[in-house]
């Protein structure tokens, strides 16, 4: 699937923000997403993640759910109240897998949860799957 992706070039359109604060964790999503060919945008926690969306309207968020200054729940909270990119795919990543982290989640409309660590491939075919779903139907309408 992904060759007719790079065949297409529709993936070099595409852009990922990715809301992390550890550098580890960051550095493995960007390594695994550039192989999709799309453009990555990184922020350290969800103030900057916010600003980072409302600025580059990405067509995904990657975000993390426990971080300092604002945590991805709270970044979710705003993104949703904003009427310039509330339609924005979200994936929540985090190591807290608790029932409630996961209802939270899921309140808020995002796309998918994943638990740490993050599986690469596993990660690439959720945004993959986004990107058919959302984004291509947007391009193509």
């Amino acid at each position: 699937m992904i060759n007719w992706f790079r065949k297409e070039k529709k993936f070099l359109d595409c852009s990922v923000l990715v809301v992390e604060d550890s550098d580890v964790d960051r550095k493995i999503i960007v390594r695994a997403l550039e192989k999709l060919t799309c453009r990555v945008l990184t922020a350290g926690d969800g103030q900057e993640g916010y600003e980072m969306a409302l600025a580059n309207k990405p067509d995904i968020i990657l975000s993390d759910c426990s971080m300092p200054r604002m945590d991805g729940v709270e970044m979710c909270k705003m993104i949703k109240k904003s009427e310039e990119i509330k339609d924005i795919p979200i994936i929540f990543l985090t190591g807290l897998d608790s029932p409630k982290v996961v209802i939270d989640c899921f309140e808020l409309d995002a796309e998918n949860f994943m638990c740490k660590p993050i599986n690469p491939r596993l990660l690439t075919s959720q945004v993959e799957q986004i990107i058919k779903e959302h984004f291509l139907d947007r391009r193509n309408s």
